[in-house]
């Protein structure tokens, strides 16, 4: 699959398992560079998700972004061979997580333009849908 694709088919994964927990979702477009999806809980409560997807277990690359209760990430795995699976973090811990990454990196004397997280920070967060707005 291509990058392009992979973020297409992480954005559809997450759609399906937020619809069957009773989730409505809709795809955004350029418009709202901050989220990939605008979401309504099952309680009326409204939150957008920014969805980062890859095929490979590597960095999660993103940029800094406002902290907002609102505004969740979702690291959406989807491998060729296997299941997928969805890291759901919300922005104020993925922004703790990306600026000790940052931090840490730049210690050792990293200079990059683009930052992110180890593929293995997100995987406590793993299917933690009960983090998301009711």
């Amino acid at each position: 699959m291509s990058k392009h694709q992979t973020e297409q088919a992480a954005r559809g994964y997450l759609m399906y398992r937020l619809a069957l927990l009773g989730y409505t979702v809709q795809f955004t477009d350029s418009r709202f560079p901050k989220e990939d999806l605008l979401v309504v809980s099952p309680g009326g409560k409204h939150f957008g998700i920014d969805v980062k997807g890859q095929s490979t277990a590597n960095f999660w690359q993103y940029s800094e972004k406002p902290v907002s209760p609102e505004l969740f990430l979702a690291f959406v795995y989807i491998p060729s061979d296997k299941h997928p699976r969805c890291f759901i973090v919300p922005s104020d811990d993925a922004m703790r997580l990306w600026r000790a990454h940052k931090h840490r990196a730049e210690g050792r004397g990293a200079s990059h333009q683009r930052w992110g997280i180890n593929w293995t920070t997100p995987h406590a967060y793993e299917d933690k849908f009960d983090l998301l707005p009711k």
